[in-house]
């Protein structure tokens, strides 16, 4: 009686188990497949989107903008393609519009049997009164704004995508598709994979012991092509006794063309071919392996049989037809490294890929590629040095001096950014500045900077500039955060920015907008950089700056040429003329300073004045220019770390 109670217990501990992971597996299927349909949504209101833009091309929001007119049968045509491109696409929707006043008008829109029938087709330049605050937003977004919302239309989930024309205006591209086919398709979709999934887990557990076995030996062979895949190679190599093997990653240049071209079936083909062909020709303890969709490895033991690899690959005749029908051509790059069996596949890779971006058809790892590997490791341990100085308040500013050389004064500091590592080194914006930009972090630096500087002046009259990038002034949080900071401070009038010259006028019609808000707070704005850019001294002029500061390329070279020296001498004297403030960098010796004067440019800032410092002091000393003589310089510490700009 007991072990039959004992039984019994157990088949219901078993039946209960397996009826939670039942229902477990079921709710995980349905939260992803939920998540996988709208993913898919998202997708193809993006691609219908964007593939607006490519329908009524380029010219389309160029010619609106600038206030010509579309023709009525234009934009009939326009209005006829979007509407057949919405059906093959199952969407309700697509269209653009334009912002004009403030508000939201239609540039163009697809239609429906529906809306013919009851006189609701979008004409040109139709008002749109029901444009939400997601819809006017997106105009001064630079990503695409997915929103939810009703109209006279009906219930729709919309995205908008941003353009700018060639004229500095924004247009947006959009699409539809109505909630009550997304919820439909929702619910179809989840009821079926919910099902599905508890079907298959039912047989799943009656052929457990199949399905394991079969599982294994899927793990380790590309499905496509039937030989050894990347876990039978992981597998390989640590399992092997040879503790120096060499290695071959090739890569196959073609193939994502002939995938988009004419399908992975042909794709795979291909592939399984040249392993057939490798296969074929390898020495013969070596292994081979299909790695990616596009790579192929070669592997041995380390000896003197086994250096081939190089032959072998480069003897492969790119000339010759792979497949004939269809005709397809493919070129090989490859990378091959040999040593050590624990870093020889990393190193290989990293062969391979200088192999692909050189153009070349063999690259064997070196001494040279272990810099570029040693790079990318300090890439990485610097981008956490990044995120930890953020983190700790270890990103400080370090004031330089603007020196007035006609007044023996300072007229202000240049605040520059310093990180200060873990273990107290001060690092320049060259060493982590990169990172910066490629970690998407330069609103964050901005603000770091702007924070500091507004508490560390507020309660002065010392006037101060800090630089500025076109993605801070197209950030709308940053720009509400330097506006409320502006409205507290007690002298914005002793505020300056600097703007990038190439990306004042990349960025023109934004900036512009920026400049003109900054400006009304008192706020003054040079142009940085001035000279490496478009070096156009009008469009300075059309954004209403207050004055320039040289790029310190062309000042380093004022002394040696003289084409840049009257270039510089022009830009001060046409400067003065319209009442623009002119400012040098990097002045680093007396006949710097000599050409300058000479040249009538009195606003000067580099090493020979002064270098940056953490502290400003009321008595701060500067180099006095008339104690030198023509060739004297200011003795510079070589340390890497000096606080310079």
């Amino acid at each position: 009686m007991i072990s039959a109670s004992l039984r019994t217990n157990w088949i219901i501990a078993g039946f209960l188990v397996f009826l939670i992971s039942l229902l477990s597996y079921v709710y995980y299927t349905y939260h992803t497949t939920r998540a996988d349909i709208m993913r898919q949504v998202d997708a193809r209101l993006l691609n219908a989107a964007v593939s607006v833009k490519h329908i009524l091309g380029n010219e389309y929001h160029d010619q609106i903008n600038a206030g010509v007119l579309i023709p009525h049968s234009t934009y009939q045509l326009k209005s006829r393609q979007l509407s057949e491109f919405a059906n093959a696409l199952d969407v309700a929707y697509v269209y653009s519009m334009v912002l004009k006043d403030s508000n939201v008008h239609f540039s163009a829109s697809s239609y429906t049997q529906e809306d013919q029938n009851s006189g609701k087709v979008t004409q040109f330049l139709d008002l749109y009164p029901e444009a939400t605050k997601a819809n006017i937003s997106a105009f001064y977004s630079t990503e695409p704004v997915f929103e939810t919302s009703k109209d006279q239309w009906g219930h729709f989930k919309s995205i908008f995508v941003p353009y700018v024309d060639k004229n500095g205006h924004t247009y947006l591209t959009g699409a539809d598709i109505t909630i009550y086919d997304l919820n439909e398709q929702l619910s179809e979709s989840v009821s079926k994979a919910a099902a599905l999934a508890s079907f298959f887990f039912f047989i799943a557990l009656l052929v457990a012991g199949i399905y394991i076995y079969l599982l294994k030996r899927a793990l380790s062979t590309d499905s496509s092509s039937g030989y050894a895949n990347h876990i039978a190679l992981d597998y390989y190599i640590k399992q092997s006794s040879t503790s120096h093997m060499q290695v071959a990653v090739i890569w196959v240049n073609e193939i994502e063309d002939i995938n988009s071209f004419y399908g992975t079936e042909v794709g795979d083909k291909v592939m399984k071919c040249l392993l057939e062909h490798f296969a074929l020709r390898r020495p013969t303890s070596s292994k081979i392996f299909r790695l990616a969709t596009n790579k192929i490895v070669l592997i041995a033991p380390f000896d003197e049989e086994h250096t081939g690899f190089s032959d072998l690959i480069q003897n492969y005749n790119c000339s010759t037809p792979l497949l004939t029908d269809p005709f397809i051509y493919i070129t090989l790059c490859a990378g091959i490294a040999s040593g050590n069996k624990a870093m020889l596949l990393e190193n290989a890779h990293i062969a391979a890929l200088q192999a692909k971006q050189g153009r070349f058809n063999v690259v064997n790892y070196s001494i040279a590629l272990h810099d570029v590997k040693n790079q990318y490791q300090y890439n990485v341990a610097m981008a956490k040095d990044v995120r930890e100085a953020f983190e700790n308040n270890r990103i400080v500013p370090y004031f330089q001096p603007v020196y007035d050389y006609e007044n023996n004064s300072i007229i202000q500091y240049e605040c520059l950014a310093r990180m200060i590592t873990c273990h107290g080194e001060i690092l320049l914006p060259d060493a982590f500045l990169n990172v910066v930009n490629r970690s998407r972090m330069d609103g964050m630096l901005t603000r770091t900077m702007l924070s500091q500087c507004f508490e560390r002046f507020r309660k002065t009259s010392i006037c101060w500039s800090i630089n500025i990038t076109a993605q801070d002034m197209l950030d709308p949080s940053l720009t509400e955060f330097l506006a409320d900071e502006l409205k507290r401070y007690p002298q914005p009038s002793n505020i300056t920015l600097e703007l990038l010259e190439t990306e004042a006028i990349a960025n023109f019609s934004e900036v512009k907008t920026f400049i003109s808000m900054v400006k009304q707070r008192g706020v003054k704005v040079i142009i940085d950089d001035f000279g490496t850019g478009y070096s156009n001294i009008s469009n300075v002029l059309k954004l209403d700056v207050d004055g320039i500061k040289l790029d310190g390329s062309l000042i380093r070279q004022i002394i040696n040429d003289q084409d840049i020296y009257l270039y510089i001498e022009h830009i001060a004297s046409f400067a003065k003329q319209l009442n623009l403030h002119v400012i040098a960098e990097c002045v680093e010796s007396k006949p710097i300073v000599n050409a300058l004067i000479k040249a009538k440019v009195n606003l000067m800032q580099g090493h020979y004045f002064a270098c940056a410092a953490p502290q400003i002091s009321p008595h701060t000393q500067i180099v006095n220019p008339n104690r030198l003589i023509a060739g004297d310089s200011v003795d510079h510490s070589p340390n890497i770390y000096a606080q310079t700009e």
